[in-house]
């Protein structure tokens, strides 16, 4: 095995994924002109019951802009004012809130898989093994003892976190998203209420509730500049697409077109050449009058609020929730 081998190992052990699909249902085609305030007196509406607890318990709160309790505080400790902050409009509060439960609610299934993966290393035969390999092996053991270094620290950090507060994981990825954290924006967006399968089964409102709060995001995001959202929102309007988002806005080849042109408005040279073929294959179904009108709308929004930055911030096959 390769250095580069190894490292590509050590990389993978500690990847983790989950992808959960929901069919498409009936929905408008577009949100880009629709009113933000009404959508979002629908998402304060339909917020999520320990939020709405948290947000009457909010005069105990520290001070809106007060400095946050020290990074690796134990969460059990800091959860009912993070909690009461992020519910009174503390942006900081929010995301840090929303990280640690993230942090915890992975932490149970990393445990398992590095405990796993130390002991089939460890396990392995040394015998007949090259200096080369006896290299590898040492440092993927190495690797494997900084990882458990790492979440001895996540283990500190979560002890005592019940169920009680990690089911409310995505009402307070919402949250975050609705105060303007874009890491939680483009998780949200792209699978909402799906990234804690546990807690939908236990809160199927919340379905609801990301059908009526996604629209204000999408408008937050496209406001400001956001190539995240964009990015999503061309994969979601186009036809074929199953993710939560598609779900929700329903195929729209001239929606997937705008998007995709204002995509390419922003891409980096080297992407290019691929977008390009995109939008060819995109704008054969589409009417001279429908290419003219999407062309100058991806120009505008371009100039109006996404001229000082560029896509790099989505790379080819980019995951909207790798906080």
């Amino acid at each position: 095995m390769t250095r580069r081998q190894a490292l590509a190992l050590g990389v993978a052990l500690a990847a983790l994924a989950g992808a959960y699909f929901l069919g498409r249902a009936n929905a408008p085609s577009s949100f880009d002109a629709a009113p933000i305030a009404s959508a979002e007196r629908a998402a304060d509406a339909a917020t999520d019951a320990p939020l709405a607890a948290a947000s009457e318990n909010a005069r105990l709160a520290a001070k809106k802009g007060a400095s946050l309790p020290n990074a690796g505080t134990p969460l059990r400790q800091t959860y009912a004012e993070l909690q009461a902050r992020a519910a009174a409009g503390d942006a900081a509060a929010a995301s840090r809130l929303f990280r640690d439960l993230d942090h915890c609610s992975r932490q149970n299934a990393a445990q398992w898989r590095n405990a796993a993966a130390m002991n089939d290393l460890a396990g392995k035969s040394t015998e007949n093994l090259r200096p080369e390999q006896l290299r590898t092996q040492q440092m993927l053991l190495e690797a494997m003892e900084l990882r458990q270094q790492s979440a001895r620290a996540v283990q500190d950090l979560c002890a005592g976190v019940d169920e009680a507060m990690l089911g409310t994981l995505v009402a307070n990825m919402a949250q975050a998203a609705r105060l303007g954290d874009k890491d939680a924006r483009a998780c949200y967006l792209d699978r909402g209420p799906l990234y804690d399968a546990r807690s939908l089964l236990a809160r199927p409102q919340s379905l609801q509730a990301y059908k009526q709060q996604a629209q204000a995001m999408i408008q937050a995001g496209l406001a400001s500049g956001d190539w995240r959202v964009v990015d999503l929102l061309r994969g979601a309007y186009e036809p074929g697409a199953q993710n939560l988002l598609a779900g929700l806005v329903g195929a729209d080849p001239v929606q997937h077109y705008r998007y995709l042109k204002l995509y390419r408005l922003g891409a980096e040279a080297h992407r290019a050449g691929g977008l390009d073929r995109e939008l060819a294959a995109a704008a054969s179904g589409l009417t001279p009058a429908q290419l003219s009108e999407a062309e100058q709308w991806a120009q505008t929004m371009r100039r109006d609020r996404f001229s000082d930055d560029s896509t790099r911030a989505t790379p080819q096959g980019w995951d909207a929730c790798a906080f």
